[in-house]
């Protein structure tokens, strides 16, 4: 009964847009201890009032998937009828998504499949039954862009480049180039390689960036839909049934809410995979994974090219106080300090909190 009561207080303050008080209520529940959303709710829970607007406007976008904690009718039924046929027209690969049991499928498939998360928050009005749900007031109102993240559309994209803080994506039709904030797109998506992905507002320079992390895409499917954006889903059904697109596409592993990246991509920094799949890093491999991103702030260059990771590592919950506390020693003061000037604002708290620690350790010895 006790986690009956945490899921509706979390759900209600969800809804108020309370995002301490969602996170501690989640974290009540047992099962929930390693669960991807209450890792989001605490990144929301800690940052408060500091997150950028796109960032709360994309984490608001990730509650439409939750509308049957909220007490809403049922919305899974239209998302497999209208959605699944479209992605997997020749059946599910189970072994291709992962699923080493039949009941695992349709977690599976509504974490991450790309195409499904996309329909289902745009084309099929989950965002729009959100903006006007009355009790999700409070909610809506923590992101200032969630009306024009709805009427964006979808586009095929090529990437040019990124420079640490603006990428820069080609139309796949036409070759207009657009600025994006970058989110670390060049980490995952090579120079060239073609792309999906809303271009949604922000007021963050240069003033736009991908809604979610963008779905690479062959050249010429990229290229049919930057031609005809609202025929986007019946594109991809095409060339899917012609088996032009390869098996399981558009699944992906978990996506972090701070970057266009995978959740946990700071593995990296250790020269593993950045798409590789850790669903709970021990804090053994964070602490390894700090030392080499501290090892970089020798060279300022060196922490502009892997701003994104380390921020990720930062702000990821397998680096805990004590993890941070290890490395807040005079020994790494100039390095924190660099990554305070070269990472961006909302991971940079962290190093503030590390030069925090050193300096009231330091002030505690000369008072002994």
């Amino acid at each position: 009964m006790d986690d009956h009561v945490a899921v509706e207080e979390s759900a209600a303050a969800e809804l108020r847009g309370d995002w301490a008080t969602a996170y501690e209520r989640h974290r009540a529940v047992p099962m929930f201890a390693q669960s991807l959303h209450g890792g989001h709710l605490r990144v929301m829970a800690d940052l408060g009032e500091a997150a950028p607007d796109w960032l709360r406007t994309r984490f608001v976008t990730t509650l439409v998937r939750r509308w049957e904690v909220y007490g809403q009718p049922r919305r899974a039924g239209r998302v497999l009828q209208h959605v699944v046929p479209v992605v997997y027209p020749h059946g599910i690969p189970f072994a291709a998504i992962g699923c080493d049991h039949v009941e695992q499928v349709m977690t599976f498939i509504f974490g991450r499949d790309w195409v499904l998360r996309q329909a289902d928050t745009y084309d099929l009005g989950g965002l729009s039954d959100l903006l006007h749900l009355p009790a999700a007031a409070g909610m809506v109102a923590t992101a200032s862009h969630l009306a024009a993240w709805n009427r964006a559309p979808m586009g095929g994209y090529r990437v040019v480049g990124a420079d640490g803080e603006v990428a820069v994506v080609a139309d796949a039709e036409t070759g207009e180039e657009v600025e994006l904030l970058d989110l670390g797109l060049t980490h995952l998506h090579e120079v060239g390689t073609h792309v999906l992905g809303r271009v949604v507002p922000t007021s963050s320079a240069p003033g736009r960036l991908f809604d979610w992390r963008a779905l690479p895409i062959d050249g010429r499917t990229a290229a049919a839909v930057a031609r005809h954006p609202e025929r986007w889903l019946k594109i991809l059904a095409a060339r899917g049934a012609s088996r032009a697109l390869p098996e399981a596409y558009s699944h992906l592993t978990d996506t972090s809410l701070t970057a266009d990246l995978p959740q946990h991509a700071w593995g990296a920094l250790l020269g593993q995979p950045v798409d590789e799949d850790l669903p709970r890093p021990p804090r053994s491999l964070a602490a390894d994974a700090l030392r080499a991103a501290l090892g970089l702030a020798v060279d300022e260059a060196d922490v502009r090219r892997q701003r994104h990771l380390v921020a990720e590592l930062l702000l990821d919950e397998a680096l805990d106080a004590r993890t941070l506390a290890r490395f807040a020693t005079s020994k790494h003061r100039t390095a924190w300090q660099t990554l305070a000037r070269e990472l961006p604002a909302y991971a940079a708290r962290r190093c503030d909190e590390a030069l925090w620690m050193i300096d009231a350790s330091t002030t505690e010895g000369l008072a002994g």
